[in-house]
């Protein structure tokens, strides 16, 4: 009898043992699990943070612009703040008419706040551009420049960019460009307010 109790004894030790044992087993199968996941995210994580470097580098050469940060103008109409931010030059810049096809172009970022308690009406969005390398552009191009133009009411901010394609080209050439517009105080549809003609040269190197 004492045999049999000895027996029984050591097969359910070895069966509590074995299922400690498969229990930790499956504890550490599952911090291993639980480990190769968190890797493989970090590791989704760091390509993400790559693409994504790689993505802006990308852009960044794609740029087709270059930039003269310190081409700005300023003036103040009557309480009318207007100020050209930067110029861009480009003789690669794309065309709504052809994806595919380069040309060359001039582009102005423009800002205009009120900071009166009235109306003004002002199309710089329309104005002339004349460049030192001999060319005058009467139009911006209307499609693909920021309509900023006509009636701003008080407290109003506009701002946008203005482009215009050259006719002959070599806009890295360009050393200045001059802009002229009109503008005047009150509603569009007021002729008899105050107005001033705009006209300012802007030196890009």
């Amino acid at each position: 009898m004492k045999k049999l109790l000895v027996s029984l004894s050591a097969v359910l030790l070895f069966a509590l043992t074995g299922c400690g044992a498969d229990k930790a087993t499956e504890e550490l199968d599952k911090n291993d699990k639980n480990k190769a996941e968190a890797k493989v995210e970090d590791e989704a994580n760091k390509a993400e943070d790559k693409s994504a470097d790689t993505s802006t580098e990308d852009k960044k050469a794609e740029d087709v612009w270059t930039y003269y940060d310190n081409a700005k103008w300023s003036d103040n109409f009557n309480g009318l703040k207007l100020d050209v931010e930067k110029v861009v030059v480009s003789d690669i810049a794309p065309t709504m008419e052809d994806e595919n096809a380069k040309a060359s172009a001039v582009g102005v970022k423009f800002k205009m706040e009120n900071t009166t308690e009235g109306k003004f009406t002002i199309y710089p969005d329309q104005a002339v551009l004349v460049t030192s390398t001999g060319e005058q552009i009467d139009m911006p191009d209307m499609w693909v420049s920021d309509s900023i133009g006509g009636e701003i009411d008080k407290g109003v901010i506009k701002e946008g960019n203005i482009i215009w394609y050259l006719e002959r080209g070599h806009a890295a050439d360009i050393t200045w460009i001059k802009m002229s517009f009109n503008g005047r105080v009150g509603a569009e549809d007021q002729f008899d307010g105050e107005s001033k003609d705009f006209e300012f040269e802007i030196k890009l190197k």
